[in-house]
């Protein structure tokens, strides 16, 4: 190759570079947020994104590099350093709603290009409420009329085993177009008709995406596998197309009346350990096959104690868990006792080459269509549920935990002495 070749090939391809601005945002409040701004044609909307309470991951500036070059500004606001928040599930629990507002209409160059909201996880219902507080100062001027969501999530708390889901305030109160881009491999891919139609209830036009083979958060980290390096580079494709899509809902967008519901704060924290059931579920539904095809119902295993433990090979917890599930069975007669570990959403073939180097020595049951997923109430996995002699839920518990400690073992001695 000659240098002048190589010289022509170097300036093609770094031209072709959207270099990126960094801004600091002052809000009224005094906050500064950090925004990195990726240029983009000035008479073309600006795609607003607000990272998930787990923060940046560094991964970003590539999906935006290949906006800008579509023709969509993007700004990426550091919300966690501008507040000096924490990063996890707990992170946005305070957020303002008139910070993010103001962000927004700056993103707007005050009021005069549209703002594309763009969130993840639990930065969703932080969006939403800025945007509901912008719609009721200024009914009339609609600064925001899409948003595209990846994975959101709505819940109020940390969901108590076995629970109905409660869902915040701004679900209810949400009059946007929406997209939502939900990985088929996560609990909340079996909430999403629910979750459209929560939304739907504000007005909302929602439209909505499942990624399969791949897991939450495969937009921003590194790649576990092919599947999820393939769906990281399409990511920009997937936004763009979700506002093509969303740009021909045309209504004008007007502030939604909030529901009377009080909302729970967490500390996000999952509880620690078997606890006590508390919840609603009164029809326990079994009805599955295991690896040999024999059928198992609660009947079929009436006057034991069961533990019902709903997992995927694709959830980390369910995995690490599944050896002490093992040793927790070894530790107690089967005739009194019996693991029942159920497998949502995957196919016989492939549980059982993920279980092959495996020794597992409890029933492995498969529900290929998650039909477990709604009498159970099932939100994420793993969840379990041990259950006693009479077929009553007992002990509940979202997580996994190391199943042959001396306290499970101590209570599923007691729940077996009970007449």
């Amino acid at each position: 190759m000659t240098t002048r070749l190589l010289f022509i090939l170097l300036f093609l391809f770094f031209s072709n570079i959207i270099h990126a601005t960094e801004k600091l945002f002052q809000t009224a409040s005094q906050a500064e947020i950090p925004v990195t701004v990726f240029e983009a044609d000035k008479s073309s909307p600006v795609l607003l994104w607000i990272p998930s309470e787990f923060g940046l991951r560094g991964r970003e500036d590539v999906t935006a590099q290949a906006l800008a070059k579509k023709g969509i500004e993007v700004w990426i606001a550091d919300l966690h350093s501008a507040f000096f928040l924490p990063f996890g599930r707990s992170s946005y629990n305070d957020i303002q709603n008139e910070d993010i507002a103001e962000l927004i209409i700056a993103a707007s160059n005050n009021k005069q290009r549209e703002v594309i909201l763009f969130a993840t996880g639990r930065a969703a219902p932080v969006a939403l409420r800025a945007v509901r507080n912008l719609q009721a100062n200024k009914p009339t001027n609609s600064i925001v009329k899409r948003a595209i969501l990846f994975h959101p999530n709505f819940y109020t708390n940390t969901v108590n085993v076995g629970d109905e889901i409660d869902y915040l305030p701004i679900t209810y109160a949400t009059n946007l177009a929406i997209y939502i881009v939900q990985p088929g491999l996560s609990g909340k891919s079996y909430q999403l008709k629910t979750l459209s139609k929560h939304l739907q209830k504000g007005g909302s036009d929602v439209m909505s995406q499942i990624i399969p083979g791949v897991s939450d958060g495969f937009n921003i980290r590194e790649p576990d596998n092919e599947l999820e390096k393939q769906a990281y580079l399409k990511t920009p494709s997937v936004i763009f197309k979700a506002a093509n899509i969303l740009s021909h809902f045309k209504k004008e967008r007007h502030a939604v009346k909030l529901p009377e519901i009080t909302s729970k704060k967490s500390s996000g924290r999952l509880n620690a350990g078997l606890q006590p059931y508390k919840g609603t579920i009164k029809e326990l539904y079994l009805n599955f096959n295991d690896r040999k095809n024999q059928h198992h119902t609660l009947s079929s295993h009436k006057g034991k104690i069961i533990l019902i433990n709903f997992w995927a090979s694709w959830c980390p917890p369910c995995v690490k868990e599944l050896p002490s599930l093992n040793r927790l069975q070894k530790k107690i007669d089967s005739d009194l006792f019996t693991v029942l570990a159920v497998n949502i959403g995957e196919d016989k073939k492939t549980v059982s080459d993920f279980l092959k180097p495996m020794k597992i020595n409890f029933p492995v049951l498969f529900d290929p269509d998650g039909k477990a997923v709604k009498p159970w109430n099932l939100v994420a996995f793993p969840s379990s549920f041990l259950v006693d002699k009479k077929g009553n839920i007992r002990y509940g518990l979202f997580g996994g935990i190391e199943w042959d400690n001396d306290e499970v073992v101590g209570i599923i001695n007691k729940l077996q002495a009970e007449e």
